[in-house]
């Protein structure tokens, strides 16, 4: 009985495992796809103790199968495991922050920017109120230039820079605010920065959330210039084939680059640390050297510090 109780939880782990990878290559476009997509690392641990029941009730086919499944599954994770060599040379720092409908503590974040002399900053979620804050804190300091679009709820965006800021857009077709704008960095003119937020496809329309992300690729890889950032809560996982579409085309995700797979920003403000990555760097020209997480209070996402060497 017990050997038998062992082969069908086995097999049934066997079977999260292939969930895990059909998610990772199906398009979601449902509620519970796109979410369980998010889950993709974690599912596909359930191979070790299927391995381990099969193993101990001696169904060795069954054995070999899943560790073949197994394979399968790391192929999937590997380039987030694996950092890309970065050029020497010019550097430029980017802090990426969701501040949880202007709940986050901006001075805290403010701090970060200063202490990791970062060179941009890209801030989602942003109130008025938030802006206020904001704009009364050391910020212009170290980024005295700001292109923002505050909004009620979690609709704000903002851009802060160390160098001025040009040509500033908000773009159109989104539910939140997403902006764009022109910066000459050291080694990199007139590089295009996006700051952006597309709809969470849960518990929301998901159909909303995949036009966003496919018009977010489709003008992103057609903006012109060597030197592209895009940053921002993308409110997508590596394991959403949406994220990987628009890393592709030349440009390259930051965690990625940085072979930084645990780097988890959401949820943030649970009692258990955070679960998946949906905030992210992604861009062209550049490749980054570093990629970290940091808490700041008040907000359910931890902030980004991306270190990107110039190409």
């Amino acid at each position: 009985m017990a050997t038998i109780a062992a082969v069908l939880v086995g097999w049934a782990l066997a079977a999260v495992v292939v969930t895990a990878l059909w998610l990772h290559w199906y398009p979601g476009r449902g509620r519970v796809s796109t979410a369980l997509a998010s889950a993709v690392p974690w599912l596909l641990l359930a191979a070790v103790p299927a391995v381990l029941l099969l193993g101990l009730a001696r169904r060795w086919i069954s054995v070999a199968l899943t560790v073949m499944l197994a394979v399968a599954g790391l192929t999937t994770q590997v380039p987030l495991l694996v950092a890309s060599t970065a050029p020497a040379g010019r550097e430029v720092v980017v802090v990426q922050s969701n501040i949880k409908l202007g709940a986050g503590d901006v001075g805290q974040l403010v701090d970060i920017v200063a202490r990791e002399r970062a060179d941009l900053l890209t801030v989602e979620e942003l109130t008025p109120q938030a802006l206020t804050r904001l704009q009364a804190t050391g910020l212009r300091e170290t980024l005295p230039y700001l292109y923002a679009q505050p909004g009620t709820g979690g609709v704000g965006t903002a851009i802060a820079s160390r160098y001025p800021l040009r040509d500033t857009v908000a773009l159109d077709g989104y539910s939140l605010n997403n902006l764009r704008a022109v910066v000459d960095l050291p080694g990199a003119p007139a590089t295009t920065v996006f700051a952006v937020h597309p709809i969470p496809p849960f518990p929301y329309a998901p159909d909303r959330w995949v036009r966003e992300m496919r018009t977010l690729r489709e003008t992103v890889h057609a903006t012109r210039g060597d030197h592209v950032i895009v940053s921002g809560d993308l409110n997508s996982t590596w394991d959403h084939q949406q994220l990987r579409a628009l890393a592709d085309n030349g440009f390259h995700d930051a965690t990625d680059q940085a072979g930084a797979r645990w780097a988890m920003t959401y949820p943030a403000d649970r009692w258990f640390p955070p679960l998946i990555a949906i905030d992210h760097v992604v861009s062209h020209g550049f490749t980054a050297r570093s990629l970290h997480t940091v808490s700041v209070s008040g907000s359910d996402h931890r902030a980004l510090v991306v270190r990107l060497a110039v190409n």
